[in-house]
């Protein structure tokens, strides 16, 4: 059978949930994920994906996710604010205030996008996932051009020069990092069109397509509200297409074990992976 993963936004949660779900499919079902037909990486999805693809063991990903900012990081981060302060009001500036007239053909969340400020800080730290610079053949990163509002699929449309240039570019959180350049062209998270990207998948027909999705977890305001609504058309569209899909959102015993992390707990990080990897082989059990 081919075999689809799609592995969503959802911030250091997301990082730690998806390494459990990853387990839990090896658990479940004896076969490695790697080897899937195709993987979908968005935001904190793309970072674990390109671990799982590059090889690097769970140990490794998950001291990654359980560290805290080194000291040269940190001091990077008090000398942007720094910046910010001297000066506020030339920081603040929309980034692409020229989304707006596009709006019929870019959606109104990514119109506004283009009214927040570039964002202050680098996404240099995201390149640490990606152990190896070579373009693993099966991953597809989603990222949006600021300059067009359009959604580029790195690895489907084109293959940056690195990998590291892909995490970057799908992790740039609008307003609180600085938008990544790759050829020229500006790039923002990919999670601004859709938390998942899993509707990517539709035209390739895959028999079984696993959706990992931190951000449509329940509460969180409109925007965990719109990656449940994105992610329930998505999911229908590939059912209409045929393939059986299995989604997985963080569960109570997730939740439970993610308080205080990353900055209280950052230890957290296997338990969140353990409970994830728990519910993932109970929902499999389920699902064959």
């Amino acid at each position: 059978m081919t075999v689809g993963v799609v592995l969503g936004a959802g911030g250091p949660l997301g990082w730690a949930y998806h390494l459990g779900v990853l387990q839990g499919v090896r658990d479940a079902i004896d076969r490695e994920p790697a080897n899937a037909d195709r993987i979908v990486g968005t935001s904190a999805g793309a970072a674990i994906a390109a671990t799982l693809l590059t090889g690097t063991p769970q140990d490794r990903v998950l001291e990654l996710i359980s560290t805290p900012p080194t000291d040269a990081e940190r001091d990077e981060m008090r000398s942007v604010g720094a910046a910010f302060r001297q000066s506020p009001l030339r920081s603040l500036r929309p980034v692409a205030p020229g989304l707006v007239r596009c709006i019929r053909h870019v959606g109104a969340v990514t119109a506004l996008v283009g009214l927040l400020p570039a964002g202050l800080f680098p996404t240099l730290m995201l390149r640490k996932f990606a152990a190896s610079q070579k373009w693993p053949q099966q991953l597809w990163v989603p990222a949006v051009c600021l300059d067009n509002g359009q959604t580029v699929v790195f690895g489907r449309d084109r293959i940056p020069a690195t990998l590291g240039d892909a995490l970057e570019a799908t992790s740039a959180v609008p307003g609180l990092f600085q938008p990544k350049i790759i050829d020229g062209a500006r790039y923002v998270d990919g999670a601004v069109a859709s938390s998942t990207h899993a509707a990517t998948l539709v035209p390739e027909n895959h028999e079984i397509v696993l959706i990992s999705a931190p951000t449509a977890r329940q509460g969180g305001g409109p925007i965990r509200a719109r990656a449940r609504r994105t992610l329930n058309a998505e999911a229908q569209a590939l059912r209409s297409a045929g393939s059986r899909t299995l989604i997985l959102i963080p569960n109570d015993e997730v939740m439970a074990a993610s308080e205080g992390f990353p900055r209280q707990r950052p230890g957290a990080a296997a338990e969140i992976v353990e409970a994830a990897r728990r519910q993932t082989t109970a929902a499999f059990s389920q699902f064959f």
